[in-house]
């Protein structure tokens, strides 16, 4: 959740806002996070989860990190058999929509 939060907040533009959301759907617990940004190029929709991948390299240096943060995202909900979606458009930003299970030991636990 931290990265995608910090890159929400890294490629929104001046003064945009970033929203967090984590509801209950039957079995499943679906986290969001939206900004007002630029969007993703669609032509980049599946390769911004590649490790090292960036979509404006001339950014940098500007912007710090190296490419990895969505490639661990994505692995990080691999593991939990999740899902992770991205929903972007160039004039009102971009959602991650990640799904993942609830199990009997959370049922339990609750």
């Amino acid at each position: 959740l931290y990265n995608l939060v910090e890159n929400a907040i890294k490629y929104n533009r001046e003064n945009g806002s970033v929203t967090v959301s984590a509801i209950r759907e039957k079995n499943e617990v679906v986290l969001t996070v939206s900004d007002t940004g630029n969007g993703i190029d669609e032509a980049f929709r599946e390769q911004i989860f590649e490790p090292f991948f960036r979509v404006d390299k001339s950014r940098s240096r500007e912007l710090g990190g190296v490419g990895l943060g969505l490639a661990m995202v994505r692995e990080v909900v691999r593991v939990h058999d999740g899902t992770i979606e991205v929903y972007t458009n160039k004039h009102s930003g971009t959602t991650f929509e990640v799904k993942i299970g609830i199990g009997a030991d959370f049922e339990k636990a609750v």
